[in-house]
């Protein structure tokens, strides 16, 4: 696997990507003024999958994968786009755009767990700090709603929700990169999103159809699209190429950048405030991930200056 030392085209991408996702979480708040969660999401997995179908005809790809494969990329497919997508719309319309976005970022923290669960990897005592520590960060970040210990479901579900899913997310990370050894990005993430969209479309059923289509303006439908063409089906498809390229933990630190850009965005487009609280929270947070991912090596980098001198 290429690891390139510099900044390049990789880095563009996922970049522009993390911009796309940023801007998308408080277009999907106004968006959810008109639609109900279930009935936008399933119209734009749909519109996404057909967009992603396409583009794999055109390129005369396919959809052949090896049998033995199959039950595996059903099992992420329902896992990364279904359950994720039930969790994440719902997470969103409950809460904020810039707390969907800070809980999110601790991704990396869920990563790490996994390799440890699955033995893909040993974790240094102050990556066990980190990941407490993002989760001290996760409990200030809530607490802007609840404000004490005494939490009622009505304040919670939808953070929690978000880290929850944000736990599917990372299993979907983890476990697509051998198939990406094997196929495309392209072909992994419109295999996998066309299934799930397959499995997600029952739980929307109803609420599409009781769409008042005459009643949703221009403004709804252009994020519907929005949403649809670039945070799915072009940047899942960066993401992907993106960890085919640097690996699972490169590509989830640019994770780090979205909620800087979706606090500014939440800010200019929908009003949303952030307490000094959320602040705190999101540095704790950031902090532990770093620990989380990073930590060990700073403390390595010192062990090994002190024994030189």
């Amino acid at each position: 696997m290429e690891k390139p030392k510099e900044f390049g085209a990789t880095d563009i991408f996922m970049l522009l990507a993390i911009l796309c996702w940023a801007i998308n979480f408080s277009f999907m708040k106004i968006a959810l003024r008109e639609f109900s969660p279930l009935a936008f999401n399933g119209l734009r997995l749909l519109f996404a999958s057909l967009i992603l179908i396409t583009a794999l005809f055109v390129r005369g790809e396919g959809f052949s994968v090896a049998k033995s494969d199959i039950p595996k990329i059903l099992f992420l497919s329902i896992i990364g786009n279904t359950v994720f997508q039930l969790l994440f719309m719902h997470g969103l319309n409950w809460t904020t755009a810039s707390n969907t976005s800070v809980i999110m970022a601790m991704t990396p923290v869920f990563v790490v767990i996994l390799s440890v669960f699955l033995k893909q990897e040993k974790i240094h005592w102050a990556g066990w700090l980190g990941i407490v520590i993002s989760f001290i960060g996760f409990y200030f970040i809530i607490t802007k709603q609840a404000g004490t210990f005494h939490f009622s479901w009505e304040e919670l579900r939808g953070d929690l929700m978000i880290l929850i899913c944000n736990l599917f997310w990372a299993i979907y990370t983890v476990f697509s990169k051998p198939f990406l050894e094997k196929i495309s990005p392209l072909k992994w993430t419109t295999i996998t999103l066309a299934i799930g969209t397959v499995f997600y479309l029952p739980f929307a059923a109803l609420d599409i159809v009781r769409i008042q289509w005459s009643e949703i303006s221009f403004q709804a439908w252009a994020v519907l699209f929005y949403s649809g063409l670039f945070p799915i089906a072009i940047c899942y498809v960066v993401w992907y190429a993106s960890v085919r390229r640097v690996g699972n933990s490169k590509t989830a630190i640019y994770g780090y950048l979205s909620p800087i850009f979706t606090i500014l965005f939440a800010y200019l487009l929908i009003s949303e405030r952030i307490t000094l609280l959320q602040i705190g929270g999101a540095l704790i947070i950031f902090a532990g991930v770093y620990l989380t991912r990073s930590g060990y090596r700073l403390l390595e980098r010192r062990k090994a200056s002190e024994l030189s001198e």
